[in-house]
């Protein structure tokens, strides 16, 4: 259902968060508010305090370029890609060559929908995410991107430039093949089908991308025909990678919106929903008895095995930007994937997991180089002996024996990196 469009320009004091995951991006949400009206849209959610007409009234930070502008000077970086006018406000007395080699460690912009499509239809008219995207070239920084739309492909000037710079991917939420029950829950996104094409037309261009199966929503889109209709759809487009996630419902806003569609367009698993998002969970995760009792099964499990056979990669490749401990940031990433399979897919116990993961964030925040550390070093550190020798191995054989033989192993970095 089509709804007028308000957009309102305002100063925004910030713009840039950090991740609290990784040093190795942060976040940006140039927009308040998402046109695209998804049912299921996390950004409805109470906790992120958003103005009553979420859908209908998009908030503009007009001054989003300025303030990532002032956040990458600030943080001593300089715009090496752009042309200069040698006054005094951009002239650098030194070769980019000499400027890249003085700067911090970068980090990856992300523009991951989180409160917002960055390629809204506010976009065409604001043009702001292309200024960011100016922007993050300018510095050489590279971009990530969660859309639902087909606009990012006014961009594809900007988008490879920076990809032959640094790295630019752009990944699609797909939820449905079916584009009549698409357009239920995301009414004024692009089509599925245009999503597909902006996936193919990308990666004609040598710009990573790949597919967000997220959410898959339960009794509905999570059966077998629909998913291994996207998974098809994604190879044939020649995504690089699927990923798929649960539905979350949170108290508030988000959980009653989502119901009241499932009340107009699937009255029928009405009852099953209020009874599998009973238990009110803050973070909007199912009851796992409901859930049990309904023989769901986990979406990324499903997900999972369904690449297997489709031959495509469940995991969005790390992208490492320049400035990091390239063997540190590796080894992080293998133990993580490793906590992923023992969690999900082996279903390994908690103690286990919870030591790799562990393992895994004591590599990512190390400052010193693994890769220059003795045996005997690595094995004092607060891993067990198991987790040592794995970090011991990919040193010394750049690979990883258990990830590997899942054919994992080839995956996990990006490509340019």
């Amino acid at each position: 259902m089509w709804i007028e469009l308000i957009i309102q320009p305002y100063k925004a004091k910030t713009l840039v968060r950090k991740s609290s995951q990784t040093t190795t991006h942060v976040h940006l949400n140039p927009y308040q508010g998402c046109y695209h009206n998804c049912a299921y849209c996390f950004g409805k959610s109470d906790e992120y305090f958003m103005h009553h007409n979420y859908s209908e009234r998009i908030r503009v930070k007009i001054n989003a370029p300025e303030l990532l502008e002032r956040y990458l000077k600030k943080k001593g970086f300089f715009p090496y890609n752009r042309d200069r006018t040698y006054t005094l406000v951009d002239y650098i007395p030194y070769s980019n060559n000499d400027i890249k080699s003085n700067l911090p460690p970068k980090f990856v912009i992300s523009m991951f929908g989180n409160v917002c499509d960055v390629y809204q239809p506010a976009e065409e008219k604001m043009e702001i995410t292309r200024k960011l995207l100016q922007i993050a070239y300018d510095y050489g920084f590279p971009i990530r991107i969660l859309t639902k739309s087909s606009l990012v492909l006014r961009d594809l000037d900007l988008l490879k430039k920076i990809h032959q710079d640094s790295y630019a991917r752009v990944a699609f939420t797909i939820t449905f093949v079916d584009e009549e029950k698409q357009q239920i829950f995301e009414p004024n996104a692009s089509k599925s089908s245009e999503r597909f094409e902006a996936v193919k037309k990308l990666r004609e261009n040598g710009i990573s991308s790949g597919i967000y199966i997220t959410p898959v929503i339960p009794f509905i889109g999570d059966t077998q025909e629909n998913l291994k209709c996207v998974i098809q759809k994604a190879k044939d487009v020649d995504s690089e990678f699927i990923i798929s996630g649960g539905l979350t419902l949170s108290p508030g806003r988000n959980k009653q919106d989502f119901l009241k569609v499932i009340e107009t367009h699937f009255p029928e698993y009405l009852e099953k929903y209020k009874l599998l998002y009973s238990n009110n969970n803050i973070f909007g995760q199912p009851n796992p008895k409901a859930a049990e009792s309904f023989n769901l099964i986990d979406p990324i499990e499903k997900g999972y095995k369904l690449s297997k056979k489709y031959n495509l990669f469940f995991y969005e490749p790390r992208i490492i930007p320049e400035g990091h401990i390239r063997t540190n940031l590796l080894i992080s990433t293998a133990l993580y994937r490793i906590a992923f399979l023992k969690e999900k897919i082996y279903k390994s116990d908690e103690k286990t997991i919870q030591k790799y993961h562990q393992a895994a964030k004591f590599c990512e925040l190390l400052q010193q180089d693994l890769s220059r550390m003795s045996d005997e070093d690595i094995h004092s550190l607060p891993f067990s002996n198991g987790i040592s020798q794995k970090i011991l191995e990919i040193i010394e054989t750049d690979n990883c024996l258990y990830l590997s033989s899942k054919n994992e192993w080839n995956n996990l970095i990006a490509r340019n990196n």
